[in-house]
């Protein structure tokens, strides 16, 4: 036994001087605040559904940053997107396609310097359309405040994807639309094309008497430049109609972009309206 022990003594003493000079790293590199920037990709192209339009191969400065397997690949629009560190000043984005992953499908510049960028590629002429992220918030009463807070931007087409649609009112729709509740819209924000607007405070509705803190099952709509709600065919064959946004939650003390993007189209098939959101914390 006294054997036995000691054996098992001796193994356990390498095994802890194993592990301290046997150290595991990961390699890394130092970022330069002062000298970069990080970016965020959001790919609206004012194209249908099932268009194959997907990205994958995305180089910024000739330096591949983001890349998938097949030609459906996972970037594509109104796909989630994620930041990429970029130096600051003139950035060079290309995207690719196809499984081979090169062809060019988008090339051009934009400009960032310090801090965080949202870059929008609207079309695969035009250049990017680009924000600089809110990444300082203000906070109200954790407990008394229920609001969240909204940025609208306006990239929308008319039918040929290649006219802008114009001036748009981002509003959140309240109400059953009933004669008891009828429906009542909440301002939001205006915006033209390629237009952004500051962060707008939106007042959530507290359900429950203990309440998570969101307010799930949300309606928005958008409006034109001369008050008329937007419209889309609902179905192949039916006449433009008027259209709400729906299923949006959101939770107290957060802040959203909404992105108004794609295309009103000429008919059903033609047509690719979307209001799609990131979340920026």
């Amino acid at each position: 036994m006294k054997t036995i022990l000691a054996l098992v003594s001796v193994l356990m003493v390498f095994l802890l001087a194993s592990c301290k000079t046997n150290v595991i790293t990961f390699g890394s590199t130092d970022i330069d605040l002062a000298k970069s920037a990080e970016v965020r990709l959001v790919y609206d192209l004012p194209v249908v559904a099932g268009a194959t339009m997907n990205i994958t191969r995305l180089k910024y400065n000739d330096q591949m940053v983001s890349e998938v397997s097949t030609a459906i690949g996972s970037i594509f629009p109104n796909s989630f997107a994620k930041y990429h560190v970029v130096p600051q000043g003139t950035v060079k984005v290309d995207t690719y396609t196809g499984t081979t992953k090169d062809v060019v499908q988008y090339s051009n510049t934009f400009t960032v310097g310090a801090g965080k960028y949202t870059a929008f590629i609207h079309s695969l002429t035009d250049v990017p359309f680009v924000i600089k992220d809110v990444d300082v918030f203000t906070y109200g009463d954790a407990w008394a405040d229920t609001t969240a807070n909204i940025q609208f931007v306006n990239l929308f087409y008319k039918a040929d994807g290649i006219t802008p649609f114009g001036k748009l009112t981002l509003k959140g729709r309240r109400g059953a639309g009933t004669t008891a509740s009828p429906y009542v819209f909440i301002n939001l924000a205006t915006c033209g094309f390629k237009e952004n607007s500051a962060l707008i405070p939106y007042k959530l509705v507290k359900s429950g008497t203990v309440w998570s803190g969101t307010e799930a099952s949300m309606v928005f709509a958008v409006f034109d430049d001369a008050g008329n709600l937007l419209k889309a065919y609902p179905t192949s064959s039916g006449a433009l109609a008027d259209i709400v946004f729906t299923g949006y939650s959101l939770g107290k003390g957060r802040n959203y972009i909404f992105h108004m993007n794609g295309k009103q189209g000429t008919n059903y098939a033609t047509q690719a309206i979307r209001l799609s959101t990131i979340t920026l914390n």
